[in-house]
C-alpha cells in the first residue's frame, strides 16, 4: 500500500511538475516571442534570435521550440524542457533560413486560409539554400528596398546582413502576416504597389531587391533602374534577364539592356529551375544582380531612357527617320561615323550615349 502511494505521489508530482513546466514554457515564450517551426523544418547550425513581439502559436500549429546554445542548437521538444531552458542561459530562437521552404509556405498560407494569388504572380521560392547563395552575394547598401517580400523567405536572410530593409508588398494579408512573424528593429513594411513606389525619393545610396512579379517585370525594372540604386538584385523569368545582356542585333536588345549596360556590372548569380517556387511555375527563373559602375554617366537616366525608347520604337526604320526631330542629327551621325541608313538596334550601348550626347 505505502508504494501504491508514493508511486501515485510521485506521479502528481511529476504531473504537477510538467504542468508548471508546460504553462512558464507558454508564458514566456509569448512574453519573449518564440518563434517556432513545424517538425519537419530541418536543423540549422545558424538561428535567428526571437522577437519580443512574437507569439510562440502565432501561424504555426505544432510546435518545436529550437534552442540556441554554446554547444550548438537542438530542439525542445516539451514545454518542460523548454521552461527548464530559460531557466537557465539559453534563449529560444527558430531555424535560420526556414521560411525558404515547402513546410513553411504551406503552412503559412494553410493558417492565413488562402493560396497564392496568381493575378499577382506570387510564386514563393522553397529553395532556402539556393537564396542564401544569392545573398551572399550581394553587395548592399545601408538602405534596402524590397519588391515582393511574401512570406519573408528573403526578407530574413536580407536582415540577417545588417541591413535596414523597407518591404513593399501589395497584398494586404501578406503584408500583415510579415509584420506580426518578423518583427524587426530594421525592417519596415508597407502595403503597396512596387510600380507606384517612388524609387527616386529614396535617399542615395540605396539598393533594390526583390522576387519580382514576372508580368511586370519590365515596367518595374525601368521604374527602378530609372533611380540609379547602388545595387539592384532581382528574381526575373529567365528570358526577362536575358534581355539586360542583349548585344546589339538580337532580339531582346532594347532600351533596358542600354541602361544596364551602362550604368551597372550585371551577372546571373544563380539559376532557379520551376521545382524551386511553390506553385512551380511553368518557366526558368534566375536571380541577377547588378552594381553601379563607378565611372557611370553622368546624364539623366529617364530622358537618356526615353531617348533610346525613340530611336528603337520602329526598328525597321533607319537611324535618320527616327532622328527627325532633331535639326542637328545629319552633324551628329557625321561625327560618329554612323551611315544615316543605319538601324537604331546595330548600334552599341555607348553610341546611343554618344548619340545622346551630341544632340
Amino acid at each position: 500500500m505505502t508504494g501504491a502511494v508514493v508511486s501515485v505521489g510521485a506521479a502528481l508530482i511529476v504531473g504537477c511538475v510538467v504542468a508548471i513546466g508546460s504553462a512558464v514554457a507558454l508564458a514566456v515564450g509569448t512574453d519573449v516571442g518564440a518563434l517556432v517551426g513545424v517538425d519537419t523544418f530541418p536543423l540549422a547550425e545558424q538561428v535567428h534570435p526571437t522577437s519580443a513581439s512574437m507569439s510562440a502559436s502565432t501561424g504555426i500549429k505544432k510546435n518545436r521550440f529550437i534552442c540556441a546554445s554554446p554547444f550548438g542548437s537542438f530542439p525542445l521538444d516539451c514545454p518542460l524542457r523548454a521552461a527548464l531552458y530559460l531557466a537557465g542561459s539559453g534563449k529560444i530562437c527558430y531555424t535560420a533560413h526556414m521560411r525558404a521552404s515547402i513546410a513553411f509556405v504551406k503552412t503559412a498560407l494553410e493558417e492565413q486560409k488562402t493560396s497564392p494569388n496568381r493575378a499577382l504572380g506570387q510564386n514563393f521560392c522553397v529553395d532556402g539554400q539556393r537564396l542564401k547563395t544569392c545573398v551572399e552575394q550581394m553587395t548592399l547598401a545601408n538602405t534596402v528596398i524590397e519588391i515582393g517580400p511574401g512570406l519573408g523567405g528573403l526578407t530574413e536572410l536580407l536582415l540577417e546582413k545588417g541591413v535596414s530593409v523597407t518591404a513593399v508588398e501589395k497584398d494586404a494579408a501578406m503584408a500583415n502576416h510579415l509584420i506580426k512573424t518578423l518583427p524587426d528593429p530594421n525592417l519596415a513594411v508597407i502595403t503597396g504597389d512596387a510600380l507606384k513606389f517612388r524609387y527616386r525619393d529614396v535617399p542615395a545610396p540605396f539598393s533594390v531587391v526583390g522576387n519580382l512579379p514576372y508580368y511586370i517585370t519590365t515596367p518595374l525594372c525601368t521604374a527602378i533602374l530609372k533611380a540609379l540604386p547602388a545595387s539592384f538584385y532581382c528574381m526575373v523569368q529567365k528570358e526577362a534577364g536575358d534581355r539586360f545582356f542583349a548585344a546589339p542585333k538580337d532580339d531582346p536588345y532594347g532600351p533596358l539592356s542600354i541602361l544596364v549596360q551602362l550604368f551597372y556590372d550585371a551577372k546571373t548569380l544563380e539559376a532557379f529551375p520551376p521545382d524551386c517556387f511553390y506553385p512551380s511555375p511553368e518557366v526558368q527563373s534566375v536571380f541577377v544582380g547588378m552594381t553601379k559602375k563607378a565611372d557611370a554617366p553622368k546624364v539623366d537616366p529617364t530622358a537618356f531612357f526615353a531617348f533610346c525608347t525613340q530611336l528603337l520604337s520602329m526598328r525597321r526604320k533607319t537611324i535618320k527617320n527616327n532622328l527627325k526631330p532633331y535639326p542637328n542629327a545629319a552633324q551628329a551621325l557625321s561625327a560618329l561615323g554612323i551611315a544615316p541608313e543605319t538601324r537604331a538596334e546595330t548600334l552599341s550601348p555607348k553610341t546611343f550615349l554618344s548619340l545622346y550626347s551630341l544632340l
